[in-house]
């Protein structure tokens, strides 16, 4: 008896009841504080453009929609490169970079395409700055990345 007690002293100590919990993306921010990622691993031969396609889709839900940078990089080779000056090779690099800011952007998607073995992304992101994402698939991940004067494709 004097066990249970104990027990329903410490769950009821670290608790937090609904309520008092914070609004919004807090539990996107949680998810946002780890370590060492896991990151996409290409398959030989690459899948079908079916299932690249749905990976897309999941990738956009997961870093547009939910904002969930963890399982965004999910869909991201350890290889990545980044063709932009001020942003770092290595999908480690970029997660650790990104995990401090994207959870707290607002955005607002635009449009999405994949295309043989290609994704763009058009979002509005900080201030309202409107954003054209290219991103190539290799093995049914994404290996590189572009967004210095991206056009949208015709």
């Amino acid at each position: 008896m004097r066990t249970s007690a104990v027990l329903a002293t410490l769950v009821a100590t670290f608790t937090v009841p609904a309520a008092s919990a914070p609004a919004g993306d807090a539990g996107v921010f949680a998810r946002q504080q780890t370590g060492k990622g896991k990151f996409c691993e290409k398959t030989v031969p690459a899948p079908p453009d079916d299932v690249v396609r749905a990976r897309h889709d999941k990738f956009v839900d997961a870093f547009l929609v939910k904002r969930d940078i963890v399982e965004t990089f999910t869909y991201i080779a350890p290889e990545y490169i980044n063709n932009n000056v001020t942003s770092p090779d290595s999908a480690q690099r970029a997660l650790d970079f990104l995990s401090r800011l994207w959870g707290n952007q607002n955005i607002t998607v635009h449009r999405t395409l994949y295309r043989d073995n290609y994704s763009w992304l058009n979002y509005a992101g900080m201030a309202g700055s409107n954003i054209i994402d290219r991103y190539r698939w290799e093995g049914g991940c994404i290996v590189q990345h572009w967004d210095r004067g991206e056009t949208w494709p015709a």
